[in-house]
């Protein structure tokens, strides 16, 4: 690798020789970032102390940029073998802060996101739009501006003909689904006309004036109001798909305006979410303290159904914190059984974050967040924006920062989320109860973004076939070991989960634009992974990653069997027999495939250059450098010198079988081969010490092909549809 690069490298070490020398300032083709390289100085060219001409930069430094096509690491270390060069090392990218333009942030949002590291978190993740998460409460005001393009929409049931299209026993559920039973109150006071499930799902919680309202509404913009759009305010997420179920009236006059609903109906929207694809459920609700029916076989099995599908419940603690005969949390909250039910508490953000007075506490809390003047979206009827108070606006701040998790890292269980946000999290202070309030303590989106790692699985190769069950996997940073596991057998085929440490888990790890390196076995593969910045996802699933063998050095050996081999002539072109000198003494005859040639005995294909016969039985004169030959010979080891190909030469192809000496770079075999693709039907290659043919099926399952790559200065067969030109980079 380091020659297919020499030229260029000279060629860029000629533009940066001297470091007082620098380059033109023109626009230059994208390549892989900058590298930073540190120059010793000439004779002569000592700094003095204080030298006012490094008042802008450091004369001993320059960036360089990388090349396309070439990774910055592998350029940096190219550039250290220059004399001239102390250091070189890849460049990092670095982002601006992501404050969003939303004109509420500022005044209403600031202090308390900022008091639980969202705006650092910004900078990692802002939200994904494959994550969805089901709201279950008042519902949703769908026409809100801060909703624009963050609505869940189930496309199989949308076109509102009063029919369930879908057979999910809901109708019309466009954005989501209505779980609420028919009474006098609800119909007096609400308008309802009927207990049938439906997507009639409009928040209607509240009236002009009301003190409190638009619970469903607020609860989801906290989650989810899109942020940056210069509009409103932001949520914890910018970018998140929010399915509305309501499940909570509209507020009657029995339960002195506060929306309320039936656990049963609870449990129905919690396996409403599951089986329409939510990740997350949020549940800002909670039973009043004490109610023992609040804990229902639907309600578990809803639940439980859940947790087998890996979604994550975060539910409020409830606000009765202050009632000394029951403090402890309502349910869902106070399940303790249920490993992906979050108990969330609130903390009072006006006074350093302390336990709030009115939040529910107990064994089951998990995570506490602020719980006091939080600003969010409302009915646009009762003026969009406002603010209130209480667990169940909390709540959805702990959901925003598992979206941004899931977001940072699709791969991770949600026991893996829980574990990350719980490290992360600032230690609470004690409240005057003594009891659990806060679980982990207060929620740190920062700090938990910053641990996320990279999540990798895949089949660990070598040369593009299965390594056996038990090999070792090792991640390393820039040296620094960051994560290893053993692979497992999975049927026919190894596979390895392997999990790699951030910087913030382990010094010198994962961080944006670190590259990480795979070990199989102790030998390094390729391709290497990036670490990415800005909302990329570090979840690296079912990637194809092998050791390589190394190219053959300066010498090519080449082993011949008992009787015909397949080789390559590496040597000069010439006439035959003198051009094949290298052969052993007692090689008897060669041949080479000709695809146009009818060849000896009429469509054989075959010309053929027999040692000791007479010149009209030959009718092979001549070879070439890297043409493919068979030999006839006993047992030997064939030694060349390696004439160093250079990368881009191509071979013609005719229809039919060809017979190749692969001169690019080893690859799998469909990128290998990917200048004419969907022309090769077949590959093989002789195997000349066993005498066997081995085969490569395009699309067949790896485990049932013989060889995954094509290596260079091999040879191999390559069955083709018609005529074609094989580039070999």
């Amino acid at each position: 690798m380091q020659k297919r690069w020499a030229g260029l490298l000279l060629c860029f070490l000629a533009a940066a020789a001297i470091p007082g020398t620098g380059l033109a300032d023109s626009p230059r083709e994208a390549g892989s970032g900058w590298v930073i390289v540190e120059y010793r100085p000439g004779p002569g060219e000592a700094l003095a102390a204080g030298d006012a001409s490094e008042a802008t930069h450091s004369r001993a430094y320059r960036s360089l940029p990388v090349p396309p096509g070439v990774p910055a690491d592998e350029y940096a270390a190219l550039l250290r073998l220059d004399p001239r060069v102390v250091s070189a090392q890849a460049d990092a990218t670095v982002f601006a802060t992501a404050l969003p333009d939303d004109p509420y942030y500022g005044p209403e949002q600031a202090s308390y996101l900022g008091q639980i590291g969202v705006p650092a978190a910004w900078n990692t993740a802002t939200g994904k739009s494959t994550i969805t998460v089901a709201v279950l409460d008042t519902g949703l005001d769908l026409a809100h501006e801060d909703f624009a393009g963050r609505l869940w929409e189930n496309q199989a049931d949308a076109n509102s003909n009063g029919i369930d299209d879908d057979g999910n026993g809901c109708i019309d559920d466009r954005y989501g689904c209505r779980f609420i039973n028919l009474d006098k109150n609800r119909e007096r006071d609400c308008g309802y006309t009927s207990s049938e499930r439906t997507g009639a799902v409009l928040d209607d919680h509240g009236k002009p004036g009301a003190t409190s309202h638009s619970h469903g509404t607020m609860v989801s913009g906290i989650i989810g109001a899109a942020g940056n759009n210069g509009k409103g305010i932001a949520g914890v997420a910018w970018d998140v798909k929010i399915m509305a179920i309501k499940v909570l009236d509209c507020g009657t006059l029995a339960h002195g305006g506060l929306p309320s609903g039936e656990m049963f109906n609870v449990a129905e929207g919690i396996r409403y979410a599951q089986r329409m694809g939510a990740q997350i459920i949020n549940l800002s609700l909670a039973s009043a303290p004490g109610d023992q029916k609040a804990d229902n076989p639907a309600l578990r099995e809803a639940i439980q159904a859940a947790q087998n599908q890996g979604i994550l419940i975060v539910t409020a603690a409830g606000n009765h914190g202050s009632n000394p005969s029951q403090p402890g949390p309502g349910y869902p909250a106070a399940y303790t059984q249920f490993p992906n039910v979050v108990a969330v508490g609130s903390t009072d953000n006006t006074v350093g974050n302390t336990w709030a007075s009115f939040s529910a506490y107990g064994p089951a809390i998990d995570f506490a967040a602020p719980g006091f003047n939080i600003a969010s979206t409302t009915r646009t009827a009762l003026g969009s924006y406002g603010r209130d108070k209480g667990t169940s606006y909390s709540t959805p701040l702990v959901t925003g920062m598992f979206v941004l998790m899931m977001a940072r890292n699709s791969g991770l269980s949600y026991s893996e989320l829980l574990q990350i946000a719980a490290s992360a999290a600032t230690p609470a202070p004690p409240a005057g109860h003594g009891q659990n309030w806060a679980g982990a303590g207060v929620i740190n989106i920062g700090a938990a973004l910053e641990r996320m790692p990279m999540a990798v699985t895949g089949t660990p190769m070598h040369d593009w076939k299965d390594l056996p069950p038990g090999t070792e996997v090792r991640a390393t940073v820039d040296g620094s070991e960051c994560g290893s596991t053993t692979s497992f057998g999975f049927g026919p085929v190894t596979r390895f989960v392997l999990r790699v440490k951030a910087t913030a888990e382990s010094a010198g790890c994962g961080a944006p634009g670190k590259t990480v390196q795979l070990h199989f076995g102790g030998t390094p593969a390729t391709p290497t992974l990036t670490w990415g910045g800005l909302n990329a996802d570090l979840s690296v699933i079912n990637k194809d990653i092998s050791t390589v063998s190394p190219d053959p050095g300066a010498i090519v050996v080449q082993p011949l069997g008992n009787s015909w081999s397949n080789i390559a002539h590496l040597d000069a072109d010439g006439p035959l027999p003198n051009a094949l000198s290298y052969l052993p003494n007692n090689w008897v005859a060669a041949m080479r495939w000709n695809p146009g040639s009818p060849g000896e005995g009429g469509g054989s294909g075959f010309l053929v250059a027999a040692r000791s016969a007479p010149a009209y039985v030959n009718n092979w004169p001549s070879i070439q450098r890297y043409e493919a030959l068979w030999i006839d010979a006993s047992a030997a080891n064939v030694a060349t010198l390696n004439p160093n190909p250079v990368a881009g030469r191509t071979v013609q192809l005719m229809p039919g079988w060809n017979n190749i000496v692969y001169t690019g770079t080893s690859l799998p075999v469909d990128d290998a081969l990917s200048s004419i693709d969907g022309k090769f039907e077949l590959v093989m290659r002789f195997d000349n010490s066993t005498g066997a043919w081995l085969t490569h099926l395009p699309g067949r399952s790896r485990y049932l092909n013989d060889f995954g790559g094509l290596l260079k200065l091999q040879v191999y067969w390559v069955l083709v549809t018609e005529p074609a030109t094989l580039t070999m980079n």
